[in-house]
């Protein structure tokens, strides 16, 4: 086929599909803003800008804002709430803002507070001097919504007390913040609590979930699809979590709100960009099909993390595995190093805002899906010539790259120019083990797996 024909037929399928999707209405687009190795924020929130962000989400924890009784942090006060009051009014851009009493798999309260009961009176009187001080530094921000605690099922497990004890103190905090934002902006305030969508759906916590959000504004969820050993889920399971979702949380007249929603790019999660690339594909769909109930979904995150920083949240979550650590490091739309370089992901999600009208944007043709096939791959080893074999049974051209990661997420073996039929090596050139690939070619990934060499 002419090859300016296909790319047109490529083109304009590809536009006629999501064409037909909704426009924006009264949906609001989230961004969690990282700065590149430039550190420059300027440039990270530009990037977002681009990429149509209404609203930055904005987290802290309650332990970094006051680590000790009426003790607040000069610098989180100075140079993050005040900053942040001035520089997003200044782009007419909201804020999500998330307090985290919890986060994950800690508590994150002073440190007097630490063995004090949520529903304690005390716990619940100082968290209210906190809010006061915090929105008397940010009055001139516009909240879509205040969460209160992250991913705090996962902190509580199954234990009916934890959740019980966690909803008196939100019950009792919620209507005082509410309160404060009513005096200062003269309109309502949405509150919520944010939970994973495992607890949110899984039969052993689904109902201590709903027992906290029963009286809340918002549902507020963290999505990831993760498998259990932190590799990614196919991006096709989207459509059916939001409508899981959905169909325990019906109410319209109580939005859910994605707090957070990403995907790894990083091969060691069996992932790649063209998988990142399509899970938002998939996200942009499913929310179009959901519009009634979902009205806010934030992008986590913009740039991926550096290897130090993905070291210190390893350390705060305890967990050392390399594939958990490859999960978080890789969640950005763009590369870390230097000034950042955008995935395919990004010019993707720029291409879903554009046939919504989310606003002035372009599609990138760049960003036109590939027409990809099932690739039936095969791993044979020979241990009488000592040499092992990838078969791809593809016909085509030779100018691939063949990537073999080992369990730690190291990149053992690296080869250009990869034929797309098959590839044999040397097994005394890599020691017995399990290992992952990814033949990549110049438009994305073509196949990936894992073999394990004796």
């Amino acid at each position: 086929m002419n090859r300016f024909l296909l790319f047109f037929l490529l083109f304009t399928f590809f536009h006629n599909t999501v064409s037909a999707q909704l426009p924006k209405g009264d949906r609001t687009l989230g961004w969690q803003i990282g700065v590149s190795e430039n550190n420059i924020y300027d440039s990270a929130f530009a990037y977002t800008e681009t990429a149509c962000i209404d609203v930055a989400h904005m987290f802290l924890q309650w332990s970094r804002l006051e680590p000790d009784t009426g003790a607040f942090d000069d610098i989180v006060i100075n140079d993050f709430l005040n900053n942040i009051n001035i520089y997003f009014p200044w782009h007419n851009t909201k804020v999500e803002f998330q307090i985290a009493v919890t986060n994950t798999v800690a508590k994150e309260t002073p440190s007097e507070l630490l063995s004090v009961d949520f529903a304690d009176p005390i716990m619940i009187d100082r968290f209210k001097r906190l809010l006061d001080t915090v929105f008397t530094h940010i009055p001139d921000i516009e909240l879509v919504a205040l969460n209160i605690g992250n991913e705090s099922g996962i902190l509580f497990g199954t234990d009916a007390a934890e959740y019980d004890s966690f909803k008196t103190f939100l019950d009792s905090v919620a209507p005082y913040a509410k309160q404060l934002y009513q005096n200062i902006h003269g309109t309502d305030l949405n509150v919520g609590t944010a939970f994973t969508f495992d607890k949110l759906t899984d039969p052993t916590t689904q109902a201590l979930c709903e027992s906290v959000n029963a009286t809340r504004d918002i549902i507020s969820v963290t999505y990831y699809p993760l498998n259990s050993d932190f590799t990614m889920d196919s991006p096709t399971v989207v459509s059916s979590d939001f409508a899981d979702l959905v169909a325990i949380y019906s109410d319209t007249l109580k939005p859910i709100h994605f707090v957070e929603c990403g995907y790894s790019s990083s091969a060691v999660c069996n992932s790649s960009e063209a998988l990142q690339a399509e899970f938002y594909t998939n996200v942009f769909e499913a929310w179009d099909t959901q519009y009634d109930h979902i009205k806010f979904l934030s992008i986590f995150q913009s740039t991926d993390w550096s290897y130090d920083r993905v070291d210190t949240l390893a350390l705060y979550y305890g967990i050392n595995d390399p594939i958990f650590k490859e999960f978080l490091r890789a969640l950005g739309t763009r590369t870390w190093p230097g000034n950042g370089t955008d995935k395919l992901s990004y010019d993707r999600i720029l291409c879903e805002l554009d046939v919504r009208d989310w606003c002035t944007v372009s599609c990138p043709t760049s960003a036109i899906p590939e027409v990809q096939e099932q690739i039936d791959w095969h791993f044979y080893q020979d241990p009488n010539s000592g040499s092992a074999t990838l078969s791809f049974g593809l016909s085509g051209t030779s100018q691939n790259e063949l990537l073999f990661f080992d369990l730690q997420g190291r990149t053992v073996l690296q080869k250009n120019n990869i034929s797309t039929d098959k590839f044999t090596f040397r097994t005394e050139d890599l020691p017995a083990g399990m290992y992952l690939f990814h033949l990549n070619g110049k438009n994305g990934m073509i196949v990936s797996g894992s073999f394990i060499l004796d």
